[in-house]
């Protein structure tokens, strides 16, 4: 019978370095998983439209600029997480956050928040110093959104309102600045930004629905809260509705050209899953049916928000 040799001292240090490993990789994912880029892909939208909608800028201008406002979003979502620790915890769906799970400790992810901040900052000002007051704006109002004493997000009306600003008309501008579009006609900028505005207003709102029971528990006086479920989903529906229904507005005044409504009936058939499963949502307003129409928005919406570049992309280059 064959006698197993004894562990050898180099044999094991090889399996502590590959569960050293191991626990590298686990970290780095929870630290990717704190930053929730599936909820800001709106927000890229937002900024990648303001970017081209008066002209395409230079690539790697807006491959840097891009990565500063990422690094800004995953810390404003980051903040709201150090924040709403207690909350989150009391959230079936939210529990399982980094922070609100223990797996990131509200310390650390801190410090993580106001290290990105820092290197957003840094690389804003090395390629463009024109883009950092807008910077400065959108993390003030992503801090001011979640932390005392202000807290916009126990503020109703404010909270839904400061979420289409920080999620729509900030980054449209940053977006615009890249190009030296600030200072363009207003028009121009409102005919973009507001049907953005009214979008993530109304995207609030419904996240709000789904955490209605728990803000409720909490303390945390949200619109929905307020004025109750049922209200906040009909108001919701207003704004998405009014949203899709500007662009025709906006053409009868001469502010966008008939041809370009195409791509308006393109995308409509996109949008059908996402009212089905708003029907749903309005006649049950339940987390379940929140949780499912956001799926389908984000499905159906990346899809349409590719489309929707990708023919401005077009349009643009055929100008030019």
């Amino acid at each position: 019978m064959r006698t197993r040799a004894p562990v050898t001292i180099v044999e094991v240090k090889e399996v502590v370095s590959a569960f050293q490993g191991v626990h590298l990789f686990a970290t780095s994912v929870e630290y990717f998983r704190v930053t929730r880029v599936g909820s800001w892909i709106g927000w890229i939208f937002s900024f990648c439209f303001g970017s081209i909608v008066l002209g395409l800028p230079p690539l790697h201008n807006f491959i840097l600029v891009l990565s500063a406002f990422s690094l800004a979003t995953a810390s404003v979502f980051i903040l709201n997480q150090y924040f709403d620790e207690k909350e989150d915890q009391a959230n079936t769906f939210k529990s399982s956050l980094p922070v609100a799970s223990g797996k990131i400790t509200p310390r650390i992810a801190l410090i993580f928040s106001l290290m990105l901040i820092v290197s957003c900052l840094i690389l804003v000002v090395f390629v463009n110093t024109g883009l950092t007051l807008l910077f400065i704006v959108y993390l003030v109002f992503g801090a001011a959104y979640s932390a005392p004493p202000f807290r916009l997000k126990t503020v109703p009306v404010a909270d839904f309102i400061v979420s289409g600003m920080g999620g729509g008309f900030m980054p449209f501008l940053m977006g615009l600045e890249l190009v030296g579009g600030v200072g363009s006609n207003i028009s121009v900028i409102l005919s973009g930004v507001v049907p953005l505005m009214l979008i993530h207003c109304g995207g609030h709102i419904i996240q709000a629905v789904g955490d209605y029971e728990v803000d409720r528990r909490m303390g945390v006086y949200t619109f929905v809260v307020k004025y109750g479920k049922k209200n906040g989903v009909i108001v919701a529906g207003i704004l998405f509705l009014s949203a899709g229904f500007l662009p025709l507005l906006y053409s009868v005044f001469g502010l966008l050209p008939y041809e370009h409504l195409l791509i308006f009936f393109i995308l409509f058939p996109l949008s059908m899953p996402i009212i089905k499963r708003y029907t749903a949502v309005l006649k049950n307003p339940s987390s379940q049916n929140v949780i499912s129409m956001q799926k389908t928005a984000t499905k159906y919406g990346v899809i349409g928000a590719t489309v929707a570049l990708f023919y401005i992309i077009l349009v643009n280059t055929a100008s030019i």
